[in-house]
């Protein structure tokens, strides 16, 4: 089963506004975006891992990664606790890439502040939980794991089985050329 997305339409006082939700196999959000009439409108929002080439020359991206921050999940639906190397705690919300920090709610930077860009990268290897609230599917690589250590025995097994009819064939051939 894969993720899937939907576009949701919400009201708000004077306005509807639109969404697009990212839903895990298990039905929980994983991400929720402000939707684009046109694919052309859609903002990119650069996450942490895809070039790093890039990313290196964002100093917000280079603190996110290097300084010491905790992450912990606060509340399903995406919304983390960031506690920064000065101690200051923040709340983000990742889903829609939001922080509560001083930098953010003065800059907005296009991105995320670093401790959004932290929570994303804890969030994408598997340190926290994931925005719906499940853990980080370890037992399920485990089992996979497993099952390719399985694999290659039986891989195993089945050449040295192969190389000993082999070696059975050429001391045959071998005898009846040395008479």
């Amino acid at each position: 089963m894969s993720e899937r997305t939907d576009d949701v339409e919400t009201q708000n006082e004077d306005e509807t506004e639109h969404e697009e939700r990212v839903y895990s196999p298990d039905g929980g959000v994983v991400a929720s975006t402000p939707a684009a009439s046109t694919p052309t409108e859609a903002v990119q929002q650069p996450t942490i891992g895809k070039d790093p080439s890039q990313e290196e020359l964002e100093p917000r991206t280079k603190r996110a990664r290097n300084e010491e921050m905790d992450v912990s999940l606060l509340q399903k639906g995406g919304i983390y606790e960031v506690q920064s190397e000065s101690g200051n705690i923040y709340e983000v919300d990742i889903a829609s890439k939001t922080c509560t920090c001083p930098d953010f709610t003065k800059q907005n930077p296009s991105g995320g502040c670093k401790h959004v860009r932290r929570a994303d990268l804890e969030i994408r290897s598997g340190n926290v939980p994931r925005p719906d609230g499940r853990l980080p599917e370890t037992m399920d690589m485990v089992e996979q794991l497993a099952a390719e250590i399985r694999e290659l025995d039986q891989e195993i097994e089945e050449r040295e089985e192969r190389r000993r009819e082999l070696e059975a064939t050429a001391l045959v051939i071998e005898e009846f050329t040395i008479q």
